[in-house]
């Protein structure tokens, strides 16, 4: 699919693959993605190249489950240069809505997080559509939301943002 028109931007919403579980000693920031969280990373970042959904700007947590994902969805999109940003692991909502604001005309905006973080901005953000219902009952792992947003942003950004798709690991 096309990028964005002149009036709007492309907005890319997705939450880390999956992580093991935390262990006695270890960090929340340090857990690394378990064997499905890396085949999951792999599979959404193929199903996106597939849809010409290739980021011009990729921001990620600098958690080691979302540098791992950005990794592997980098094997992938070869020609993104990722920058991380602490803020988007411990800064919370408007972490994440001063990044959308500050890219909104630089080219499509992909971000790689947390929830329930990537969660809420989708779900505030999308109109709803049969397409993010299933947002609802949670935002998968290694899950991808494309999003036309308008530029500017406006004020109330509720509901403002046209889904393009929504993928998923097609893992069985």
């Amino acid at each position: 699919m096309p990028d964005a028109s002149a009036e709007t931007f492309r907005l890319y919403l997705v939450r880390h693959a999956r992580a093991v579980w935390g262990m006695p000693g270890m960090s929340d920031f340090d857990r690394p993605l378990d064997d499905i969280g890396r085949a999951e990373a792999r599979d959404v970042a193929e199903q996106a190249a597939l849809a010409g959904f290739v980021p011009d700007i990729l921001i990620s947590s600098p958690a080691l489950r979302c540098r791992q994902t950005t990794a592997l969805l980098l094997d992938v999109f070869r020609s993104v240069r990722p920058t991380e940003d602490i803020a988007l692991y411990s800064g919370g909502f408007d972490a994440y809505h001063t990044q959308i604001q500050a890219h909104q005309g630089r080219g499509s905006l992909m971000i790689i997080g947390h929830n329930p973080m990537i969660e809420g901005i989708a779900l505030q953000m999308a109109r709803e559509t049969d397409m993010t219902a299933p947002l609802a009952m949670g935002y998968p792992t290694a899950g991808l939301l494309a999003l036309d947003l308008p530029r500017p942003l406006p004020a109330k950004r509720a509901g403002c943002g046209n889904p393009i798709a929504l993928i998923t690991p097609s893992l069985t």
